[in-house]
């Protein structure tokens, strides 16, 4: 089958809405749609198809509105009526009444969902549910970018706040000066020029940033889509020397002054402002591509898996111009195992499809080389329960009470399907408390905050059993969800099975230089 262009229209053959998956202008599809009404005058059968010298048209009624495929004589009627009722269903599910006016504020996601149904004309193998999940897709590098916005009005707020108050002072310093001008010291030195020695107070002032610490996500019940947030400030009951040089992702730290210490008037705003922050991004010598994994898992504390979910964005960053005429030769084996590869609108989806290629729809147009991160390919995976596919690491749970308090023997190991060595793994027990005992050598305590207990456990290699044994004053319902954290860097393989093979040129497929960077990391590790 191959379609033509997918409309709406009014009874009368008045288009409202239409997108056209092949070469067709305008005025071609506006003379076809007017000739509709008149074909379905014609029409004395109950089918739901009526057909021209050139075209058929799949109708089907939509309250006042048609919906209607416009396809080729030789397309297959049964798979035009099957893609129809994918279409209608659709629509109805993105509206809450069907009338002109809903369709013209929902114009933009109708023709997403479009796009997402049928690719160069021919049906993607697609559920309704499947497109809702694409349309609702969340962008990362936007809320970074919104972040980072944020941040930067948040210091320019601040920035004009403390330019007001040093006019200010200095205004007052003036208004000082002109009073004692005034106040017939004949032998006093000039002071329409005040220096600063004149009024610098005993104390000189001395900046102090505030020190922020990592925060892990509070709560009792496990939360779905959230793992470790960095940046959120928290009362610490004990901590270990390493945690007071940690600080946010993203955050500008509140500037303060010591207890004993005032800030001076005469201070200049290099004195005062905060240090410009640092660009922590990798380097990049010409082409950079980074794979990022994300998991959100729930495993119950007998050891079985409960859910699991992996996400995946593969980023492209150039900044050479000469580079920029590229496309990613790629390996995507993960389809047979039910993960669902997503590209760039810009990028040639029937390329990566049949190729496993990344590249722009029009060749002749290079990739940006602003040196800037774009997502170009998306991928997503849900795992069954009970299959560890999405599991780097299984855990087990055994709990011993003892009085007041409960012993606590947290087992796990790296799975057969990952086969990575993973480092610096964070578990938070959700009980805030300093009546705790660590029984293993493995193992050590971080930190004692009001969300809980921080342990950390260095590394794990694959096929490697490991024990957190301790002992803690709690009940045992108070111990969950426990949550747990770890990043690995630069694995050798990715759960969803992508692989960058080369980088070349689009003329000629000459090699072209290349980094490459990779990380797993948690986004909601649950022990439930």
């Amino acid at each position: 089958m191959v379609v033509l262009a997918a409309s709406i229209i009014t009874r009368s053959g008045k288009a409202i809405l239409s997108r056209q998956f092949r070469e067709l202008t305008k005025n071609r599809v506006t003379e076809l749609l007017s000739n509709f009404p008149a074909l379905l005058s014609d029409n004395t059968t109950q089918h739901t198809t009526v057909e021209d010298e050139h075209v058929r048209y799949v109708y089907q009624p939509l309250d006042e509105l048609y919906i209607i495929l416009i396809t080729n004589l030789q397309s297959n009627i049964l798979q035009d009526i099957d893609t129809l009722h994918l279409f209608a269903e659709t629509v109805n599910s993105l509206l809450r009444t069907v009338n002109e006016q809903e369709i013209f504020e929902n114009a933009f996601e109708i023709l997403s969902a479009f796009d997402e149904i049928i690719t160069l004309g021919y049906k993607e193998n697609l559920s309704l549910l499947q497109i809702k999940t694409f349309l609702e897709m969340d962008s990362h590098e936007e809320k970074i970018q919104e972040i980072i916005e944020r941040n930067k009005e948040l210091e320019a707020t601040e920035d004009r706040k403390r330019r007001a108050k040093e006019i200010q002072r200095k205004e007052m310093a003036r208004r000082n000066v002109e009073s004692i001008s005034g106040g017939g010291f004949r032998n006093e030195p000039d002071f329409a020029s005040p220096s600063p020695s004149s009024y610098q107070t005993p104390t000189q002032s001395t900046f102090v940033p505030a020190p922020v610490e990592p925060s892990f996500a509070k709560g009792r019940s496990a939360p779905k889509g959230r793992g470790l947030q960095l940046g959120k400030s928290r009362k610490s009951t004990t901590s270990t020397p390493q945690d007071q040089s940690a600080e946010p992702l993203i955050a500008t730290p509140e500037p303060r002054f010591s207890s004993s210490q005032q800030p001076s008037y005469h201070d200049t705003p290099q004195q005062v402002s905060s240090p410009a922050p640092q660009d922590d991004r990798p380097v990049n010598n010409g082409i950079l591509v980074t794979l990022e994994e994300k998991i959100t898992a729930e495993i119950t504390r007998e050891g079985s898996i409960a859910s699991s979910e992996l996400k995946g964005v593969l980023q492209l960053r150039i900044n050479d111009t000469e580079l920029a005429l590229s496309k990613i030769l790629l390996e995507a084996q993960g389809a047979s195992e039910g993960i669902q590869y997503k590209t760039h609108p810009n990028v040639d989806r029937a390329l990566f499809t049949n190729e496993s290629i990344i590249g722009l729809k029009n060749p002749s147009k290079p990739f940006p080389s602003n040196d800037q991160n774009l997502g170009v390919l998306r991928w997503r995976g849900v795992g069954k329960a009970d299959d560890d596919k999405f599991i780097p690491i299984q855990f087990s749970t055994w709990l011993s009470s003892n009085g007041d308090s409960v012993d606590v023997t947290l087992e796990f190991e790296v799975t057969e399907s990952y086969n990575e060595a993973i480092s610096k793994i964070t578990i938070l027990v959700p009980v805030a408390t300093e009546n705790v005992e660590l029984k293993s050598d493995n193992a050590q305590i971080t930190q004692i905050t009001e969300e809980g207990v921080f342990f950390e456990i260095e590394s794990l290699s694959p096929g490697e059993n490991g024990v957190l044994e301790f002992s803690i004053e709690a009940n045992e319902d108070s111990l969950f969800p426990i949550e747990v954290s770890f990043t690995n860097e630069n694995p050798v393989n990715t759960l969803g099975k992508v692989k960058v093979l080369d980088v070349v040129k689009v003329e000629g497929d000459k090699s072209l230089p290349f980094d490459q960077l990779s990380e797993l990391s948690t986004e909601g590790y649950f022990i439930v």
